[in-house]
């Protein structure tokens, strides 16, 4: 039974990017990458928060929670519910300068603000560098999901059905086709995580009150912070979240979700509502600590909110566990792989050869695309230890554009090669600090290495901006950027 349901969810989601093909322009870059900024309020909340909430949302939370307690639930929890308020104000910035650049990712809004090709390059080969380790990630939840729960799926089939499908949904509609299918997956993965939630309440006796007594007589170390130096302390987590809630949506495949909305208010207004999702937040944690107090010596951490499933679920659930725990990961996949491809075509190839005609830059998208993902698929099954150490420094690398972005908005004097130096250094310093000194351990007062690469990034930007010139062109465009707003109808006009 279990086997079928999985079957099923899998078969309906290909039906749903199917369907999602209508109104699609397979030649167009714009309708491929963004669905040329046609998404009402609807899409744009589920396809922003289905990369977000990913397979290690439902696997990764409850274990490191299980692992390391309270701290990691106050960041998880902190760093989201603060990005959101900062996207409120940032969001609409972004997407008005998107929409004066006819952009389709990150790479053409700093190209564009800045006016610079070779930006655009250094942006794309950053993105592309650390995106690489996002489908990993995916893979390795697979890994654990299909391990666990046992329903007659191998890893090396799940690997192949998920950048099967992931390659289906992108070459059969662009973006369109998970915008669609993260409705599904999010009910899914929504109404997975209550279930088990509410199912460890039930069977605890005293419900959510034992579970949390029993854990304070059996495990008081989990409920505490810890005030040791290193990766549990209260600076290291405090650090953490201001730096991860600056740079959470300069992620490209977030950066690239909010260039789909068809206007400013549409992403204010998500803003608002986007918090309600972590209305499934308490039962990660219910979860994560009544496998605490009733299962403390799994084998591996990961496993705390499979096992109370399986504990406690009836077969067809489990298959609605898996099938809604892979569509997270395909969804990610196929958004990684088409933000890579996009990148790639049009920020380097379209760089490098700017007499690239669109419909040709769009197939070599898909190209791109597939061989990404099969690249992918290649190293989680042959070379799974070989992204270890990229993916620690992945978040780090990818949000060092936040100092491009917002100064961007702020500061007319910043130029390319002030900003251009910046990322660079960024990147590099976060780099050596968490690979060649240790990470927080290794840092004054503890502190998340991101932290002080984002500051090294800024006083760089800062020192090099004003010691060179701006051109003509990035002053007239912070100028224009400056001088239009939003009307009706997603227009832009001069005040």
């Amino acid at each position: 039974m279990a086997f079928a349901i999985f079957a099923l969810i899998l078969i309906a989601s290909l039906v749903i990017a199917i369907l999602s093909k209508r109104g699609a322009v397979s030649s167009d870059m714009g309708d491929v990458m963004t669905a040329g900024g046609s998404f009402g309020a609807f899409l744009v909340f589920f396809i922003s928060v289905g990369e977000i909430y990913s397979i290690g949302t439902m696997i990764g939370t409850p274990g490191s929670i299980y692992a390391n307690g309270a701290t990691y639930g106050l960041w998880f929890i902190c760093y989201i519910l603060l990005a959101y308020c900062v996207g409120y104000f940032m969001n609409p910035a972004i997407w008005r300068m998107g929409q004066l650049s006819g952009a389709t990712s990150i790479g053409d809004v700093i190209g564009w603000r800045y006016n610079s090709k070779a930006l655009q390059v250094i942006v794309a080969i950053v993105a592309i560098i650390f995106l690489t380790p996002w489908i990993q990630n995916q893979f390795s939840g697979m890994a654990i999901l299909f391990e666990y729960l046992n329903i007659g799926v191998s890893f090396i089939a799940a690997v192949v059905i998920a950048t099967v499908l992931a390659f289906i949904y992108i070459a059969v509609a662009g973006i369109r086709a998970p915008a669609w299918v993260s409705v599904m997956k999010d009910i899914l993965l929504v109404c997975s995580i209550i279930v088990v939630g509410v199912a460890a309440i039930v069977k605890m006796p005293g419900g959510v009150g034992g579970i949390f007594h029993k854990v304070a007589d059996t495990h008081p170390e989990q409920l505490i912070i810890s005030t040791k130096p290193g990766e549990t302390n209260v600076e290291f987590t405090m650090s953490t979240i201001l730096f991860q809630m600056l740079g959470f949506y300069m992620l490209p495949i977030s950066f690239q979700a909010l260039l789909t909305s068809k206007s400013d208010h549409t992403l204010r207004k998500n803003s608002i509502l986007m918090p309600l999702y972590m209305i499934m937040f308490p039962f990660l944690v219910i979860a994560a600590y009544y496998a605490v107090a009733q299962i403390p010596n799994l084998e591996n951490s990961d496993w705390s909110l499979l096992a109370i499933a399986v504990d406690t679920l009836p077969n067809w659930m489990i298959g609605v566990i898996a099938g809604g725990g892979a569509l997270t990961a395909i969804l990610v996949m196929a958004m990684s792989a088409l933000c890579v491809g996009g990148l790639f075509s049009k920020n380097i190839m379209g760089v490098i050869k700017p007499d690239l005609e669109e419909k040709k830059m769009t197939s070599l998208v898909r190209v791109v695309t597939a061989v990404f993902l099969i690249a992918g698929a290649i190293v989680a099954l042959y070379f799974p230890a070989l992204m270890a150490n990229v993916t620690t420094i992945a978040y780090g690398g990818l949000s060092q554009t936040f100092i491009a972005v917002i100064l961007g908005f702020f500061w007319k004097k910043a130029n390319k090669y002030g900003v251009g130096s910046g990322i660079v250094c960024g990147v590099l310093s976060y780099a050596f600090m968490q690979l060649g000194m240790g990470g927080a351990a290794g840092m004054p007062f503890g502190f998340n290495p991101g932290f002080y690469s984002m500051a090294i990034n800024l006083i760089v930007t800062v020192v090099i901006s004003i010691a060179t010139t701006t051109d003509e062109t990035t002053l007239k465009r912070f100028e224009y950027y400056q001088m239009t707003k939003v009307v009706k109808k997603a227009k832009l006009i001069e005040k």
